[in-house]
């Protein structure tokens, strides 16, 4: 694949450490200043990415929109002055990622392994490869049985680091009662489910994607019901219509599951290819978490769940070996402890994926995103679906099944 690396500072400043850093990895860059020059390296080739440092002639953030809007399939890396607001203008603007002015040679890789990544990812796109994803498309549930452990900080992080994979990601908010998704995204829907159920459900000129938000990052939203007892109103028949309809949209469909399940919940969990169940490192969490696994295994579930240890700090707690012996399965993913940033990105509502993609946290997340889409196109096989949650027996009036 011939990536076409260009960089462009109308103050002539030299590339200096990029371009070497580029040149070390077997790829070319070509610097200019002259804003004709970079119209014809950018329409010459559509596997492009473009550096753009902060420059004094035209204001850096309407530059980079003009960009993004006249070349939308130019890769975008914006080099901003340190400070978390320019990194989040930058996005907004339409950059695909960003480097501080005083970037080392660790942040300056990572930049260049992303944009990679996501070319490879294109390129994969050109060739009709995610459309055949896009026709089995693939529905990930993220759950616990617990709340406080980071189930929708992960889900909505997870679903940005798939969006710079290249993916078209929605986020489906399964919490219909007392969802926080539009809320760690910062965004106030005036669509939701609910309006979806009461305008669009069963008429094929409504699509669902007219009731979702898009939202920082490249991904669309379909949010909870804006009250509680708005939840009365949507049953499984529905939920099952709303996932079918985001397949046929989105190459990845996320949805952030309560802790609790009911009767609408299990027809989550029936539709999705994969179940992210995330646990901690406490007794008490891998208990529920254990008896959330029998229940699974009882609706025949249980082979579609991926183990994810959230919050992990090495030498604290049970080792991993004891983890997999007390729940009977494989940790699939580890996920850092780094409070810090978990609760900036919560009290500002900005994914840390988009602020601090860097943090140890948003490489784990980044890495994860990856893990999951690593099996071979011959390795993707239909699995069937049939109805199992009636092996649970009777509810109670409310719907919910206690674990």
């Amino acid at each position: 694949m011939n990536i076409n690396w260009v960089y462009f500072s109308d103050t002539n400043t030299p590339p200096g450490e990029i371009k070497t850093h580029l040149e070390k990895k077997q790829f070319h860059l070509t610097a200019t200043n002259q804003i004709d020059k970079l119209r014809t390296l950018l329409v010459e080739n559509d596997q492009s990415v473009l550096f753009i440092k902060s420059h004094t002639l035209y204001n850096v953030f309407d530059f980079c929109q003009e960009i993004s809007v006249l070349y939308p399939h130019v890769y975008i890396i914006l080099i901003v002055p340190d400070n978390l607001e320019n990194l989040k203008k930058a996005m907004l603007m339409g950059a695909s990622d960003t480097l501080r002015s005083s970037y080392n040679l660790e942040e300056l890789n990572e930049a260049i392994e992303h944009a990679k990544k996501y070319m490879q990812h294109r390129a994969k796109k050109d060739t009709g490869f995610v459309n055949l994803l896009k026709e089995k498309s693939k529905v990930i549930a993220v759950s616990n049985p617990k709340g406080g452990i980071g189930r929708t900080i992960v889900t909505v992080n997870l679903a940005v680091a798939l969006a710079r994979m290249g993916k078209k990601v929605a986020v489906i908010d399964g919490n219909l009662q007392f969802g926080e998704v539009a809320m760690y995204y910062n965004v106030k829907p005036k669509r939701t489910i609910y309006e979806w159920v009461k305008e669009g459900y069963g008429r094929g000129n409504f699509s669902i994607n007219q009731y979702m938000t898009n939202v920082e990052g490249d991904v669309s939203i379909l949010a909870a019901p804006p009250r509680p007892e708005f939840f009365e109103g949507i049953s499984s028949e529905h939920i099952k219509a709303a996932i079918e309809e985001a397949k046929k949209l989105f190459d990845v469909v996320l949805i952030d599951m309560p802790v609790h399940l009911s009767e609408i919940h299990l027809q989550f969990l029936d539709l999705s290819d994969e179940i992210l169940l995330l646990t901690v490192n406490e007794i008490s969490v891998l208990r529920l978490s254990q008896l959330y696994l029998d229940t699974l295994e009882s609706i025949k579930l249980k082979d579609r769940v991926k183990l994810i240890l959230n919050l992990s700090v090495k030498g604290q707690g049970l080792d991993q070996n004891k983890i997999e012996e007390i729940l009977g399965r494989e940790i699939y993913f580890s996920l850092p402890e780094q409070v810090k940033v978990a609760s900036t990105s919560i009290k500002s509502g900005q994914p840390f994926i988009l602020s601090h993609s860097r943090s140890h946290l948003g490489k784990a997340v980044l890495k994860l995103s990856e893990k999951l889409f690593e099996q071979k196109l011959d390795e993707t096989r239909e699995i069937k679906k049939v109805k199992r949650w009636s092996l649970l027996g009777k509810r109670g009036g409310n719907g919910n099944v206690t674990i």
